[in-house]
């Protein structure tokens, strides 16, 4: 498993639901996907994804961040892609 974590430069609330809303209307279901959260304030909001596996997320990607550019949201730089080593309570 793979945890993902998007940090932009700035996001709003409209510009997520955007993005959200363009890969809902892509009509794929992507393999390997876990979980996805959105957290933070104002315009400054960031994601966090749990993957089955790179290959999976990579996939999902290649759809993703090109709608990300057309919204407008700018990336400090690329997501940061780093296994998982527990998840829930210990």
């Amino acid at each position: 498993m793979i945890a993902v974590y998007y940090s932009p430069e700035s996001m709003t609330e409209a510009q997520y639901r955007e993005v959200s809303g363009r890969v809902q209307g892509l009509g794929i279901e992507f393999n390997g996907f876990e979980h996805h959260s959105c957290f933070g304030e104002g315009d400054q909001l960031a994601v966090y994804e749990i993957w089955r596996s790179r290959e999976d997320w990579d996939e999902f990607a290649r759809h993703l961040m090109p709608i990300v550019d057309d919204v407008g949201v700018k990336m400090r730089r690329p997501p940061d892609v780093m296994p998982v080593v527990a998840m829930g309570p210990e």
